[in-house]
């Protein structure tokens, strides 16, 4: 066939993306001044056109283009945060029900400055605004900073960051008015996703299929249990519930079958068109996600290819979608889920030609080839980062894909006829009977997997470097698989024996006597490693042990998983201290706990020397005298405290040359 225009292939997308990732990559976790890296890279490219270098003049060009992207993709900083009385008023951009609480993304045009996105957090029995409204807030106000209080806590300052959050906000009750509603079309789209999702689980379906149907249809997976997450995450096929290519590609295929007829009737390059729409229309409506927004670009790119009579490039194709992509959310290069999407398609491209059998077969044993290809190639991509960001690896993930292969499809088509007959009333037996038995079949089979002895393996937990190996082992075996050149094999054992004897070598061992002191809103704790359980004294009432206790263990699985600790064992803070004359041991250290204590007993009650004091919310009076009459070297401010009144005591220690710590600027640990 004669081409009428050079093929795709020829424009080098590669060096655009390489250079505005290394643009992204500067401005966010380098300090410079965005106009001195631009005109560095302009000037760079000058010098690379005049010396006939096209190469460089692109990477140069593309990396001050993802510097600007990132620059204006930051969140504003705070230097302190509002005061409580502070009102100020925004548009819901995103809204989350938890059980114990609610959480809005708000962003806030000032009247002067530039603006910037609130987190709120508030009560759950007030009502909940959609995307869209317009709001009017007050509450307490912090700044979203470093706060880990226990080794490889989950650092949120990140997320915050990355998601372009400038503040957090504790609303009261009654502190949060809708005053409006925001006639932007991107907010319908989420609005109707909330109420799709409702509609969902409103229907005759079983509970449990409605929340999966609703979650892989709408991408609002909320309402999806934490069990039944665990149980996906360990038979590898949790990215069922993240919206993916997998799910883009049914729904491509549903709408080519609508609009068949117009093919049929020698319209194709409309159904193209229409079909493009329709996908531009599910990304917006599914909230714009980067794996969903890589899947329609791709599968846009394909498509325009079609209709403009030009080959196809997959690698252009996934580059093309990056780059669109890092334009308009730079800071989603740091996200887990963009990662793990651009690089499991990347694998698939790659690897799994190599993997499907050559011979001919019949058409359907063959697609299933293909689909089970893809799947590996994809797992064996993305193990790496599983790893890293999960410290868990799915074994028999092989097995419970293949059922999601025959399922999802099934699922999806099945689902999106559901939907448009419940918008007319209807509610066919068979289709609901249909979407109940595929579920109970999908679900059924990730439950046997997840449970069988050894499906995942736990507590991974690499350093950064190590992905450098892990990923030359995955390049040199798919060279040999290519090439069938021995050392290429030879490379790929020999880099794998070295990242699992480097990993065994970095490995710590960790003793007891670790202690620290868990900082929080409402009460201190202080946490303390003894065998196999972790010892927690807070002050806490006990009708409240059982949330700790939940909470605890999910901010802390890494710390747990890594010291071999297997149970909490929660004590009130007051009793076990007044048993020891207001003493408690803090690792090889000690703390003198100034809880409901007089000031004028302290001394009298703990004759002996303390590394620490501890003050909290239940101990006032004057901190210059507490540090005078208790025998001990610190006094440490505990975050429980008004913030106004804990900044008071800090700035009275300081300036009788008392050493202080403030809870809420820095953490204490016995290391």
């Amino acid at each position: 066939m004669r081409l009428s225009q050079p093929p795709l292939s020829y424009v080098p997308l590669l060096p655009v993306l390489l250079g505005m990732v290394a643009g992204v990559l500067l401005l966010r976790f380098v300090s410079v001044d965005i106009w001195c890296v631009v005109g560095g890279a302009l000037l760079l490219a000058v010098a690379a056109a005049l010396l006939h270098f096209r190469l460089f003049v692109e990477i140069a060009l593309a990396f001050s283009i993802g510097a600007v992207a990132t620059s204006v993709s930051l969140p504003r900083q705070f230097d302190t945060p509002p005061d409580h009385d502070t009102f100020m008023h925004g548009c819901v951009v995103d809204a989350v029900q938890l059980p114990e609480q609610q959480r809005l993304s708000v962003d806030v045009c000032p009247d002067s400055g530039s603006p910037f996105r609130v987190m709120l957090t508030y009560p759950a029995f007030d009502a909940i605004p959609l995307p869209g409204d317009s709001v009017s807030f007050s509450g307490s106000f912090s700044l979203p900073c470093r706060d880990v209080d226990i080794p490889l806590q989950d650092d949120m300052a990140d997320y915050y960051f990355n998601n372009g959050i400038s503040l957090l906000c504790f609303v009261p009750k009654g502190n949060l008015s809708v005053v409006g509603r925001s006639g932007n079309p991107f907010y319908a789209f989420k609005r109707w996703r909330t109420r799709l999702a409702d509609l969902i689980i409103a229907s005759d379906l079983d509970e449990k299929a409605a929340v999966f149907l609703a979650a892989i249809l709408s991408g609002d997976a909320s309402a999806v249990p934490s069990q039944l997450r665990s149980d996906y995450a360990a038979a590898g096929v949790a990215h069922i519930l993240a919206l993916s290519g997998a799910h883009v590609a049914v729904i491509a295929m549903v709408i080519s079958i609508i609009f068949a007829p117009l093919a049929i009737a020698g319209h194709r390059r409309m159904r193209w068109w229409l079909t493009i729409i329709s996908l531009w229309l599910f990304a917006l409506f599914t909230g714009m996600s980067p794996s969903v927004c890589r899947a329609v670009i791709m599968a846009s790119a394909v498509m325009l290819a079609l209709i403009f009579d030009r080959p196809r490039s997959s690698l252009n194709a996934l580059c093309l979608a990056a780059i669109v992509i890092l334009l308009f959310s730079p800071l989603s290069l740091m996200q887990a889920g963009f990662q793990l999407s651009f690089v499991a398609t990347l694998s698939i491209i790659l690897i799994s030609p190599a993997l499907s059998p050559k011979s001919p077969l019949r058409f359907i044993p063959s697609k299933l080839c293909e689909t089970g290809a893809a799947t590996l190639a994809a797992t064996m991509g993305t193990f790496p980062l599983v790893a890293w960001h999960f410290h868990s690896v799915p074994v028999y993930f092989f097995i419970a894909n293949i059922v999601a292969m025959i399922v999802m499809p099934v699922m999806i088509a099945a689902g999106i006829l559901l939907v448009v007959l419940l918008l007319f009333g209807s509610q066919p037996h068979w289709l609901l009977w249909l979407l109940n038995t595929a579920y109970t079949l999908f679900d059924g089979v990730a439950a046997f997997v997840a449970h069988l002895p050894g499906a995942t393996l736990d507590n991974i937990y690499p350093e950064g470097w190590m992905l450098i190996p892990m990923f030359l082992t995955l390049a040199f075996a798919t060279a040999y698989i290519y090439l069938r050149h021995r050392w290429y094999a030879v490379l790929s054992v020999a880099t794998l024996l070295f990242t699992v004897a480097a990993y065994a070598a970095r490995s710590p061992i960790y003793d007891e006597g670790e202690a620290y002191i868990v900082r929080s809103r409402d009460a201190v704790a202080i946490a303390s490693h003894q065998g196999d359980t972790l010892r927690m004294l807070t002050l806490a009432p006990a009708h409240e042990y059982r949330f700790d206790s939940l909470r605890w263990a999910d901010d802390y699985r890494d710390y747990t998983a890594t010291r071999g600790i297997s149970c909490i064992d929660i004590r009130p803070l007051d009793s076990v201290a007044a048993c020891s004359g207001g003493v408690v041991d803090f690792g090889s250290r000690s703390i003198l706990v100034a809880t409901s204590l007089h000031t004028d007993s302290i001394a009298a009650s703990t004759p002996l020397h303390t590394d620490y004091c501890l003050v909290s919310s239940k101990w006032y009076g004057d901190p210059v005298d507490l540090f005078h009459n208790a025998n001990t070297d610190t006094i440490v401010l505990s975050t429980d405290i008004n913030r106004r009144r804990r900044r008071r005591y800090y700035r009275e220690l300081q300036q009788a040359s008392i050493p202080a710590i403030d809870l809420g600027t820095r953490p204490l640990s016995s290391r």
